[in-house]
């Protein structure tokens, strides 16, 4: 239940915003040298607009700030904040449900100090946007946010300083004397006047890119940055939980300006080399990208960047711009080259248009990291092995092999559960791609365990081929070659294949 403005202690005026720490339990033997150390994009926003309205603000990375959950309850207690704002949110969407583990662990040990109950604390997300009682429920938390947050966590300042009623906060949902209440969540806000990432806060010496996004130079993936251009996509993909935190479809986008803006900061003040473009579609066919590349160009920075792209948004012409600004990766979501299972997905390119992009991609000089799904509903070991066999043929520079996952909030979750393919998860755990605890949806033909055990293998060989580590010795370099040799031979534990 949620605490009462009227027993506040006038003194403890400041907020603290965090992430919670759970990469060892999600991420298992590869949350060593070879995983990214991201910052927290979603909170460092959060933060900004709460340093824009003169909310002293605390931010907390768990695992770049070297926090487990232990020293971070200590810490926490110690600063008796108004109220603590945990992030259930990562580098992608669907990292909002996996957080959910280290959240729901938090608080469980948080509770166990009886002068926790005097810290108000509020849960923020795409996951718990879409289960905000289910999210009460398991962490016992005073307040769940629904939708993107800003306004809400500004009238909970206000609240808590006497200033707000709370049934006048949009996007609150809590019980109260035992019944539960959810409020209407708060318009989206207008990305003219949004503020941008404080990054003398966040401080991009602490990050760390992706292995892959630094190929033939391995050993400087610091400092690295993550930056957003646009909001939410306007794609139908159903097991897409992007737009989760906006809670229906849409696309928003940043002036072009106030994004070279940020770059410009992060070069000239951080040293930043290596960025990530954090949009789920920032390559599509818009006036926009052409601004980008004339105004990113002047700059003559010597950038490495990668951006997500969808099959049937880029064209040669776009390619060929965005690499001499130092785009040097797409990562394009292939999915699958079964057209039935494709389709099921609701993407509708031809296997014709996916090879004509790939050569147009090579042809502009930028490498492809591949994103495919195994184990959608209609597959069975034919499709599957048609897709890992096109993984070989076309040899990508890196591929992410994705276990199929139906996360809440989206078209294809509701559609197992209502259809009694899986049960509603009883744990978050199992959405861990590398975790001990991970698993995968079973398919019409296979059993979860099937495709998990047939995705961990096409991942260990596709890196192990002798064909592939000579080509990444050739444009990487012998020390590329001999990191991926070490990522690739790590073997995971699973629960699942255990049993």
């Amino acid at each position: 239940m949620h605490k009462s403005a009227g027993k506040r202690n006038p003194n403890m005026n400041s907020v603290i915003i965090s992430t919670v720490s759970c990469k060892e339990k999600l991420y298992g033997v590869t949350s060593n040298e070879f995983a990214a150390i991201a910052p927290n994009i979603p909170m460092a926003v959060l933060a900004s607009h709460l340093e824009k309205n003169d909310i002293p603000v605390h931010m907390i990375d768990a695992d770049a700030d070297g926090y487990d959950n232990t020293s971070l309850i200590e810490y926490i207690l110690k600063e008796k904040p108004i109220y603590v704002c945990l992030i259930a949110s990562g580098a992608n969407p669907s990292a909002s449900t996996m957080t959910m583990v280290g959240i729901i662990d938090f608080c469980n040990r948080f509770y166990e100090h009886p002068e926790a109950r005097e810290i108000t604390t509020v849960i923020w997300g795409g996951h718990p946007s879409v289960l905000p009682e289910r999210t009460l429920r398991e962490t016992k938390a005073d307040f769940v946010i629904k939708g993107e947050g800003y306004e809400t966590l500004t009238g909970l300042y206000e609240h808590y300083r006497g200033v707000k009623s709370l049934s006048d906060i949009k996007g609150l949902c809590y019980f109260k004397d035992g019944k539960y209440t959810e409020h209407e969540a708060a318009k989206l806000v207008d990305l003219k006047d949004f503020p941008t990432v404080n990054w003398d806060s966040v401080l991009p010496s602490k990050y760390r890119a992706h292995n892959w996004h630094c190929f033939g130079d391995i050993e400087n993936r610091s400092p690295y940055a993550i930056l957003w251009t646009s909001f939410g996509c306007p794609y139908p993909c159903n097991f897409c939980s992007i737009n989760n935190v906006f809670l229906k479809r849409t696309m928003r986008f940043r002036s072009i300006d106030n994004v070279i803006a940020e770059i410009d900061k992060l070069v000239n003040e951080h040293g930043v080399k290596n960025i990530k473009i954090l949009d789920e579609l920032f390559i599509l066919k818009h006036p926009r990208l052409d601004e980008f590349c004339d105004k990113l160009g002047k700059r003559n920075y010597a950038l490495n960047m990668w951006a997500f792209a969808r099959i049937d948004t880029v064209s040669p012409r776009i390619l060929e711009r965005l690499k001499k600004v130092g785009l040097n990766w797409i990562a394009y979501g292939i999915e699958t080259v079964d057209p039935k299972v494709l389709h099921s997905t609701t993407k509708r390119f031809t296997y014709e248009t996916l090879v004509k992009v790939l050569e147009w991609t090579r042809d502009a000089g930028i490498y492809i990291c591949a994103d495919v799904i195994f184990g959608l509903w209609d597959d069975n070991y034919e499709t599957l092995n048609a897709t890992r066999n096109f993984l070989y043929q076309e040899n990508f520079e890196w591929i992410n092999v994705y276990p199929g996952y139906a996360y809440p909030g989206t078209p294809l979750y509701d559609e197992y559960i209502n259809e009694k393919r899986i049960e509603e998860p009883k744990s978050w755990e199992g959405y861990s791609l590398y975790g001990y605890n991970g698993t995968a949806l079973p398919t019409k033909y296979l059993t979860s365990a099937e495709v998990l055990r047939y995705r961990d293998d096409v991942f260990s060989k596709y890196y192990l081929r002798p064909a592939f580590l000579k080509d990444m010795e050739v444009k990487f370099g012998l020390q590329t070659r001999e990191h991926i040799e070490r990522m690739a031979k790590t073997k995971l534990s699973r629960s699942i294949l255990d049993e």
